[in-house]
């Protein structure tokens, strides 16, 4: 409570001190010292930042010595450093609530401004895309598609605190709906249709059904054709001619071709994070732009390019950058447990229900502005 209080606020500068800040205002190092010692145990004042909010408080507009100094750690986390005689440190936090909204936008262009423009946080586009990356190609949503979201809000003080969260979507375009609800069971909290099956799919093991791993992942090894040590980002899988190389996962072909070192590869693009290469093939089975499903046959083993042997050399790449797939954590394909399917019924039939009324209402507004 700050009644018969006066408040100075200001914003940590960069270079500013805990010791620094409380000196200017008269108060003692040997009190600085003694703060610090009583703060250790809640908060080291040396983890500071500059950007950060803070406030002297004191007891009248003659008073020039502080009665308290408040260092605010983010929008929830604060620190009380009572200055007086009786010198004492404590942390607070201010309550946070959460609520639920909902929108319905067509995409009349970025994603990110349409939802900004439906009056939500445009970082919501970015959890859109996490939460169907395993079922929509963002790089091929139309003009005219709708995005339809409940999603939830922290909030401090009435201001938003951290990002928005998907609860439930729906992404509408030529006609075909594709949903997700959010529902969480003892083994975590994942997004499923309106079926309770998983959006998110797991990779097969390895490209091939019947292998061996000739060759792993290396930064460093000696090339068995060039006898040059170089990194090999890959993993080799040694089988016959011919034996059949499967994608790993649902996408769509990238590219397909050959190089001297590569020989005959396929690309595929799985979403927006995940792709995967598969090299030295005898036979390429796919097309350019063709979409393809976990399992299917889209080459054979072969040794063309630098290939010593008849092996797949499949490569993974995560957000742009080439992992070794077999140390990559991949999210399960379950559905709803059985147990859980009462649950999950009740929740997906409330959250449909607001879907409707949020694209009735959108409709309404957009018919009302003609």
């Amino acid at each position: 409570p700050l009644a018969g209080f006066v408040l100075e606020e200001g914003v940590l500068r960069s270079g500013a001190t805990f010791g620094g800040l409380l000196g200017d205002h008269g108060v003692p190092m040997s009190t600085v010292h003694e703060l610090v010692e009583q703060a250790n145990p809640h908060f080291d004042v040396r983890r500071m930042r500059s950007g950060q909010p803070y406030a002297f408080i004191f007891s009248n507009d003659t008073d020039r010595t502080p009665n308290y100094f408040v260092y605010e750690q983010d929008a929830v986390e604060y620190v009380v450093f009572s200055l007086q005689d009786s010198l004492s440190v404590r942390t607070g936090k201010r309550p946070v609530t959460t609520t639920e909204h909902s929108i319905s936008t067509v995409v009349t262009g970025a994603l990110y401004n349409d939802i900004s423009r439906a009056g939500a946080d445009p970082m919501l586009a970015l959890q859109l895309a996490d939460v169907y990356a395993w079922t929509v190609d963002f790089h091929k949503i139309q003009k005219g598609d709708v995005f339809t979201v409940v999603y939830s809000m922290k909030e401090v003080e009435g201001r938003p605190y951290g990002m928005p969260r998907v609860l439930a979507a729906r992404y509408t375009s030529d006609g075909h709906n594709k949903q997700a609800f959010r529902f969480e069971q003892p083994d975590g909290m994942q997004y499923f249709d309106e079926e309770g099956n998983s959006l998110r799919k797991a990779f097969l093991k390895a490209p091939l059904k019947f292998s061996r791993i000739s060759s792993g992942y290396s930064a460093k090894r000696l090339h068995p054709v060039q006898k040059v040590m170089k990194a090999h980002l890959g993993t080799d899988y040694a089988a016959p001619y011919g034996t059949p190389i499967l994608s790993v996962g649902d996408g769509v072909v990238e590219k397909t071709g050959f190089t001297s070192g590569n020989g005959n590869y396929v690309k595929i693009r799985h979403n927006s994070v995940y792709s995967t290469q598969y090299l030295h093939m005898r036979k390429i089975l796919v097309k350019q732009g063709q979409r393809v499903q976990q399992g299917d046959v889209i080459g054979e083993v072969g040794s063309t390019g630098l290939a010593t042997g008849p092996h797949v050399c499949f490569r993974f790449w995560k957000n742009g950058k080439q992992v070794d797939h077999r140390k990559e954590e991949f999210p399960s394909a379950e559905p709803v447990a059985a147990h859980a399917r009462a649950d999950f019924e009740q929740l997906r039939k409330g959250y449909m229900q607001r879907l409707d009324r949020a694209e009735r209402k959108a409709g309404q507004d957009r018919l009302a502005e003609f």
